[in-house]
């Protein structure tokens, strides 16, 4: 007696297999039986007519930054109703649920408060956290990684320096602590502040835990376009940190960004080849979008502009001499591959009605230049 039986959908297994219609028995947890329409001939509890729909295994979805959302809503409807089953969050170095130690915490206060979420943290480390996700509960897997912009904040606060040799090591520490409690990789976010502070040497040994224990490095790397370091030589940092630390290389997104990159990716995806012929083991993923989504601190200014965290920023702002250096950056990166009606205000809680709609829109309503 079977618990569930699938019939007469389209079956795409995930194996690179051709679709077929199929039938699928389930027995408690697991599929016992695969078979072409009407061949299964056991009883079902229950039977869902799968006709004119696509039957596939649960979509991973790989990078995501849900660190508190299944704290809040363990429920997950938004991934349930896409077909995702397992979620990986704590991309981009940003971890921001753990560790919460000096600055950490307070970015985590602060993006709470912004975002209107009731949310207090019970913990201070990574075997915290996970406890705390764990007693939440979720209808779908979840893992998660320790992100570096978190932990250099929890060290250094938002410093654009290199790590004394003591700091390195407290960084190492926590990261070696939080994998041990369950983290399944580490992250880098090189194009945010503060992890844009950091020189390879520090992201070498800060990945250097995850290689030793088996596990994955991410990273939204330092460049997608022709800002910081370039594109290129950010993949290549990439990769060469698979190669000094025997890491599992995740690229964290293969893309060319702007007119003078377009057609420009194969030679990307060819970097990539070359270095698994080398035994460096990478990999990449990329949104099935032409839009990307940040934070307006990370899209929006220069990374110095960014040094000490929110209150320093708003202070530079506040000096007409400095907000007018803040002011060339900012006005580069709206105007660099559109203009202001090609950047919408995707989240914005304290007045929703501002979400969906263009700089340029708002200015025009506010009397500004964008």
């Amino acid at each position: 007696m079977l618990d569930v039986l699938i019939k007469n959908g389209t079956l795409i297994d995930g194996t690179g297999s051709p679709a077929a219609p199929a039938d699928i028995g389930i027995s408690g947890d697991t599929i016992v039986e695969v078979a072409a329409p009407g061949r299964i001939a056991a009883e079902a509890a229950q039977t869902i007519d799968a006709s004119g729909r696509v039957v596939t295994p649960g979509f991973i979805d790989l990078h995501t930054h849900s660190d508190a959302s299944f704290l809040i809503d363990p429920l997950a409807d938004s991934k349930l109703t896409q077909g995702v089953t397992l979620e990986l969050f704590g991309n981009c170095g940003m971890s921001f649920c753990a560790p919460l130690i000096g600055m950490a915490k307070d970015q985590f206060d602060d993006r709470l408060s912004r975002s209107g979420d009731d949310l207090e943290a019970t913990w201070t480390d990574f075997d915290g956290y996970l406890t705390a996700l764990e007693n939440a509960g979720s209808t779908i897997n979840v893992a998660t990684q320790v992100g570096h912009g978190t932990v250099r904040a929890a060290v250094l606060g938002m410093d654009p320096r290199a790590p004394t040799p003591e700091e390195l090591d407290r960084m190492q520490q926590l990261v070696a602590e939080s994998l041990d409690a369950g983290a399944l990789g580490v992250s880098t976010g090189l194009w945010y502040a503060p992890g844009s502070y950091s020189l390879t040497d520090e992201v070498i040994a800060y990945t250097q835990p995850a290689a030793d224990r088996g596990k994955l490095y991410s990273s939204h790397i330092r460049s997608e376009a022709d800002d910081l370091c370039g594109l290129f030589p950010a993949h290549a940092e990439a990769i060469e940190i698979g190669r000094r630390t025997g890491a599992r290389i995740q690229i964290s997104h293969v893309k060319a960004v702007g007119p003078k990159f377009w057609g420009r990716g194969h030679e990307l995806l060819e970097g990539m080849h070359r270095a698994r012929q080398e035994g460096i083991d990478v990999a990449g993923d990329q949104y099935p979008y032409p839009w990307s989504s940040t934070g307006f601190s990370g899209a929006m200014f220069g990374r110095w502009a960014l040094v000490g965290g929110r209150e320093k920023t708003l202070e530079r702002l506040a000096d007409s001499d400095i907000r007018a250096r803040i002011r060339q950056d900012t006005d580069y990166y709206i105007n660099r591959n559109h203009d202001a009606r090609g950047c919408v205000i995707a989240s914005f809680p304290p007045d929703q009605s501002l979400e969906g709609r263009s700089l340029q829109d708002v200015a025009d309503e506010w009397g500004v230049e964008p």
